[in-house]
């Protein structure tokens, strides 16, 4: 018995009616551009940049108070700032990471579109 006719393509890419993708190389260049800046600024030691973070928020007991209760409030705050610290690294590693990919995938698509364009007619 044969399957069932679909209505609509299997393949979405079939589809007359889909709307197309197209990607703008320019703004994702630019894009990249931007947010390796931002990335710059989060990893290098100026304001807002995670070294930046780890010296205004180290606080040790000297700062805090030798007595019973300063220095347990020390302690929890040493915990917090080694925690936030690494998530605020964990978040630089990630941003690397996604900024990666969107080149890859913005060349990748540049690479397709030429072979694409570039062999018609051969």
């Amino acid at each position: 018995m044969p399957p069932p006719k679909e209505e609509s393509p299997a393949w979405p890419g079939l589809d007359k009616d889909r709307p197309t993708v197209e990607l703008k190389r320019d703004r994702i260049k630019k894009l990249l551009q931007a947010l390796e800046e931002d990335l710059e600024r989060l990893a290098s030691s100026n304001e807002g940049s995670l070294s930046d973070m780890r010296s205004l928020t180290n606080l040790t007991e000297a700062q805090i108070g030798t007595w019973d209760t300063a220095k347990d409030v020390a302690r929890v705050t040493q915990k917090a700032h080694v925690k936030i610290g690494t998530v605020y690294q964990d978040t630089i590693v990630k941003y690397r990471a996604a900024i990666n990919l969107l080149r890859v995938a913005a060349y990748n698509y540049e690479d397709a579109e030429q072979a694409s364009t570039t062999n018609k007619g051969g």
